[in-house]
């Protein structure tokens, strides 16, 4: 029986296999390859000809398709994926720097938000055909939905305020606004309550919203901007990642108070909370950041995880039991759609 590889030589193997790019590694990133890793890299799907940034990302997990918000070096398209192949399959033209992108698996319908264009589109989910171009107003992003209502909500803003849009995914209609203090991101929906949790663009706080009133009802004070937020609703914990300094925060969604300030990697973009191993996903420029939930108030520190330098937009599916994110190109490495496995 032959002896297994030590642990170092197996990490570059599997860096030269999945065609990563090769740049260090630390004790903390030898744990992408350890099977008792809290994800592991399974797949690495090329993205040839996506020379830009890739933004969000969105799902259809009936037929295993991922959606890629390409908006850098004026790409301006939406990226389809076949998982199951693991390539690229065509390209949506016509955006204007997309953003937001969410699939309605009820009505096979595939929403855009569109930066530049002030607007979000409406694609047909068999052909990928356009229905429909709704206005809003500057710069839509961030997009959330609310499975019992089926709306989906569109983060924006006029000259004075910030918006979220209140669209029915059924008739694709824009049924009007909730105005926020700011352009609201981060959008989180808890389902035993009408709360939605925001982040607001520039200023140090949250924005709570009862999406039944149509109103921002109260913030939440913060030491710092946040850019991303991930939401338990089961212990009422609510949690915001900010950038500088690189830090994850846990708030009580009961009193809105903080509870624990945890370290994080850089440029985090995306938070994602794990229900079913108790575990929090921050995904950054420089890595991924894990931790354990021990209970409502206490968090293992940061586990590392190796990253493809940039991909700091991703979503996790937790029926697929997979992590997808979206690395930009660099070099002569394309860009690619990394796929990471969480062990079962």
């Amino acid at each position: 029986m032959k002896a297994p590889l030590p642990r170092f030589i197996a990490l570059l193997l599997c860096i030269v296999m999945s065609g990563m790019p090769f740049s260090g590694v630390s004790a903390q990133q030898s744990a992408a390859t350890d099977s008792r890793a809290p994800l592991t890299l399974v797949q690495r799907i090329p993205m040839p000809n996506v020379t830009g940034r890739m933004d969000h990302l969105g799902i259809d997990i009936a037929g295993m398709r991922l959606f890629a918000a390409a908006l850098g070096d004026n790409q301006n398209t939406v990226e389809v994926i076949d998982i199951r192949a693991g390539k690229r399959v065509s390209s949506i033209r016509g955006q204007s720097k997309p953003q937001g992108v969410f699939y309605s698996s009820d009505f096979k319908r595939l929403f855009v938000s569109n930066g530049d264009g002030g607007t979000y589109k409406v694609f047909r989910g068999d052909d990928l055909k356009q229905i429909s171009s709704v206005p809003l107003g500057t710069n839509p992003n961030h997009v959330g939905y609310d499975p019992t209502s089926k709306y989906l909500y569109v983060g924006y803003r006029d000259a004075n305020s910030g918006r979220l849009a209140i669209v029915d995914t059924q008739t694709g209609k824009n049924l009007g606004n909730i105005k926020t203090n700011a352009l609201p991101g981060g959008i989180k929906i808890e389902s035993t309550g009408p709360r939605i949790f925001v982040t607001l663009q520039g200023l140090n706080e949250l924005g709570v919203i009862d999406r039944n009133k149509r109103e921002q009802i109260a913030t939440w004070p913060l030491t710092q901007l946040v850019q991303s937020m991930a939401l338990d609703e089961g212990d009422h914990r609510l949690f915001a990642g900010g950038r500088v300094p690189a830090k994850v925060f846990v708030f009580d969604t009961e009193s809105g108070k903080q509870i624990a300030e945890l370290d994080c990697v850089s440029g985090i973009d995306d938070l994602w909370y794990d229900a079913a191993r108790k575990r929090i996903y921050a995904t950054g420029t420089d890595g991924i950041a894990v931790y354990d939930q021990k209970d409502a108030d206490q968090y293992t520190p940061m586990v590392r995880i190796a990253n493809a330098p940039g991909a700091a937009t991703s979503i996790w599916v937790p029926t697929l039991n997979r992590r997808f994110a979206s690395a930009t190109k660099v070099g002569d490495s394309d860009g690619a759609i990394l796929v990471y496995e969480a062990p079962r």
